[in-house]
């Protein structure tokens, strides 16, 4: 049997996905967590069950109260509850093996047990899990070996469960306690393996985690760590000058030019943490078929002036919905130019006239994918207007927006954010399949299926690389989506944090339990 790790060299993903196969686990920390830690966001998450994977956002609470078989820090991916792990020679069998000593939140060891009944809680049938498509498509049954042994038999072999964090870092729940309290209980009462402990929350205002003294990597130095939901971005400053948060986040813009001219506060990057792309309802807006109109809508967006002035350098325009961070990112490819006139050049060439009308999204929240969205969706909106739409704008808060794009309700022009574009098989499993749950059969190219299949099961890295980057090509000709920005995750941080570094391309991993405050 041949080691994963072995054959995965430092750098074969731009450096980004390092993965450790023997990393030993630390004591747990003999001086008590001491403290507490505020975050004030633009978003808050509070989907606490991993099995019910709603968004990549949720990977926030889920970093929190539970691990992986592998854990993402701020190096790349590295062992999580799995110390090392194999992979036979023909891509067909994974056997993880567990560390031994780890215990539940409630006291309760960890088996192999947890894992399997994990996995295949999200293949069940009818389970709304996100990304559960490509664990039906690969996973053929999954065996507890022994109590620190688990074995996944697939269909074919897996190479993306090393590149992208959607499917090593499914949070392992505990198959006793989720059994008796059922997903409603689990969800009030959310029990991991993690750092910290679930403390408690109010809903749309904060949520609440303890320490877990006993963790396997080490105990917390910080006792208590509050997220707040805070929405407007120099109300979250003015609380982290007053002292009352010690990390912000969402920072664009004159915002952040004013926290760079503040020598007590300092600015730790998530880089290519987000990338977002314009897609088109063809079923309301039926003219957006036409490549023109596509084309057109591209040429109409200011992406520069938006990046500079209202991003304030957070974001840069995008080639492809693919980052340089991306497992399958294409060099070379070009950023469509802003251009009005071609713009309605095309638009009078596609039968759509002047005055057109067409349904919008504007997200008055924003995701870590693209910071101060309802801003950029704004200046956007009047890029498209300037070329002839009229547009019926419709605000909707994060909720709202997760419940349209899942339930297929989308307008006739919608943004779709991507966080944790780590791996570019994902991004299309995300948006686009005829299946993606995001885009829901507004993208309907049989090319882009195939792909998605074939690439999920190629064991060489090179040839899978290469088939993403063929349909990195084929998108920028047919352009289904417009690509907008990629993006980092900038937060302003406190004097009063000592030493921190988030987790490398997510803004929702950051690996707090390493922080240390400076008193």
């Amino acid at each position: 049997m041949q080691s994963t790790t072995q054959r995965l060299r430092r750098g074969l993903w731009l450096g980004a996905f390092a993965l450790a196969a023997a990393w030993l686990p630390s004591m747990p920390s003999a001086a008590q967590p001491k403290g507490e830690l505020v975050i004030a966001q633009p978003i808050l998450r509070q989907q606490f069950d991993p099995i019910l994977m709603i968004a990549t956002t949720d990977f926030a609470t889920y970093d929190m109260i539970f691990d992986g078989l592998l854990n993402l820090g701020p190096n790349g991916k590295v062992a999580g509850l799995a110390e090392s792990w194999t992979v036979t020679p023909d891509g067909k069998q994974m056997d993880f093996k567990l560390r031994k000593g780890v215990k539940f939140h409630n006291g309760e060891s960890l088996t192999a047990e947890d894992v399997k009944f994990t996995y295949e809680r999200i293949i069940q049938p009818g389970n709304t899990h996100s990304y559960r498509q490509a664990f039906v498509e690969l996973i053929d049954g999954i065996d507890a070996v022994a109590p620190d042994h688990v074995r996944f038999r697939l269909k074919g072999p897996w190479p993306a469960f090393f590149t992208s964090a959607r499917y090593p870092l499914v949070g392992i729940v505990p198959k006793a306690y989720y059994e008796k309290v059922g997903p409603k209980g689990f969800q009030d009462a959310p029990i991991g393996t993690g750092p910290f402990k679930f403390a408690g929350m109010q809903a749309a205002e904060w949520n609440r985690y303890e320490a877990n003294p006993g963790y396997w990597d080490g105990s917390p130095k910080i006792k208590t760590v509050t997220f707040r939901l805070v929405k407007e971005a120099f109300t979250r400053y003015a609380m982290l000058e007053r002292g009352e948060a010690d990390i912000i986040v969402g920072l664009t813009g004159p915002l952040l030019d004013r926290i760079r001219s503040n020598p007590k506060v300092k600015i730790e990057f998530s880089k290519y943490s987000g990338t977002s792309g314009m897609y088109f309802n063809k079923a309301d807006f039926p003219e957006s078929a036409d490549k023109r109109v596509r084309q057109a809508v591209a040429h109409a967006i200011n992406l520069n002036e938006i990046a500079k002035n209202i991003l304030g350098g957070v974001c840069e325009p995008a080639t492809s919905l693919f980052t340089p961070a991306t497992f399958g990112f294409k060099e070379g490819l070009p950023v469509t130019p802003y251009d009005p006139e071609k713009a309605k050049r095309l638009l009078r060439e596609a039968g759509v006239q002047p005055g057109y009308k067409a349904t919008y999204t504007l997200h008055t929240e924003s995701f870590g994918s693209l910071p101060n969205a309802p801003q950029v969706l704004e200046a956007i909106a009047g890029n498209l207007e300037a070329v002839g739409f009229k547009l019926e704008r419709r605000p909707v808060d994060t909720n709202a927006w997760m419940a349209m794009m899942r339930g297929g309700k989308q307008p006739s022009i919608f943004y779709g954010p991507s966080s944790l574009p780590d791996d570019g098989g994902e991004t299309i499993n995300g948006w686009f399949n005829s299946w993606s749950v995001w885009s829901t059969g507004n993208v309907k190219v049989p090319e882009y299926d195939e792909i998605f299949k074939k690439q999920l099961q190629l064991s060489d890295a090179n040839e899978r690389k290469a088939l993403l980057q063929k349909f990195a090509e084929m998108e920028t000709q047919n352009l289904e989506a417009v690509p907008l920005f990629w993006c980092h995750t900038p937060f302003a941080v406190s004097a009063r944090v000592k030493s921190w570094t988030p987790g490398v391309s997510s803004g929702y991993h950051m690996h707090l339990y390493k922080m240390e405050l400076a008193n």
